[in-house]
């Protein structure tokens, strides 16, 4: 693996948890890759931006974390890209990146890493539904807002910013369900993300609006699973999809628990 990426985590990149918030592992594995091509000769304009991420969360990062990226190729048009907190050396998260044929930035081989191979999201990539598809399998709107140019790359919104506003969505996904952020912090928990797949299907480009629907399973144990689906709000086409899992966790511990959330109908 080459190092593609060195910096330290930002007070801005950190959530109401204190640990640095899923976009911006996202956007360091994009750093990376942007890096990537730019060593081999090629300038950032001309980078391409992912068809899928799949990230896996192993160690939170705090607030001034020096925070590194080392990047190799696996074949097949694809990157995997290890994030790491310097001071400690561990493994903080992975990121697996699935290109276009031909446009993954080149970097040295390697083997996906057991850490960073996918573990509870294994089943197919989903194809695009419609909003109305969506909101018939129970997912309610969660976010509206404008495509701004800073969003994008070649007039396709990133993936880190798709995940900018998917972060906002679980906000919104925890009232739906009876336990939200102002009630969790009343009774000291919190959540993490444990594994998260995006994948983009439609540009997504500025000048447009974004809405976000979400569904939610309820959990049979610690484990939460959820899905965002993002849509052009103007045309409808379906141009995003997030799978994830996650966990409520108790702040004073840091440890997983078992999330109070009453029955409910949503999801």
């Amino acid at each position: 693996m080459i190092e593609s990426f060195l910096s330290a985590v930002a007070v801005a990149e950190c959530d109401e948890m204190g640990h640095m918030n899923i976009q911006h592992y996202a956007a360091k594995a994009e750093a990376g890759a942007r890096v990537l091509t730019v060593l081999n000769g090629g300038s950032e304009s001309r980078h391409n931006i992912p068809l899928q991420m799949h990230l896996r969360f192993h160690k939170e990062m705090l607030t001034g974390d020096r925070v590194r990226v080392m990047s190799a190729s696996t074949g097949s048009d694809q990157l995997v890209h290890s994030i790491e907190n310097v001071g400690t050396g561990l493994v903080c998260a992975t990121a697996l990146s699935t290109y276009a044929s031909g446009r993954a930035p080149e970097a040295p081989a390697a083997n996906i890493s057991e850490d960073a191979q996918p573990r509870s999201i294994t089943q197919a990539t989903p194809g695009a539904l419609s909003l109305a598809e969506a909101k018939a399998q129970g997912l309610t709107r969660t976010h509206l807002s404008a495509i701004q140019e800073d969003d994008c790359l070649h007039d396709k919104m990133t993936i880190p910013a798709f995940l900018q506003r998917v972060s906002r969505s679980q906000a919104h996904l925890w009232s739906l369900v009876g336990f939200g952020r102002r009630q969790q912090a009343e009774a000291g928990l919190g959540t993490a993300s444990l594994e998260l797949r995006v994948t983009r299907l439609a540009p997504a480009p500025p000048g447009r609006a974004l809405e976000i629907v979400t569904g939610f399973t309820p959990p049979t144990g610690k484990a939460l699973h959820y899905k965002h689906v993002g849509f052009d709000a103007v045309t409808g086409a379906c141009c995003f999809i997030a799978e994830g899992v996650g966990v409520m966790m108790d702040l004073s511990t840091r440890r997983a628990v078992k999330p109070p959330i009453p029955q409910t109908d949503f999801a």
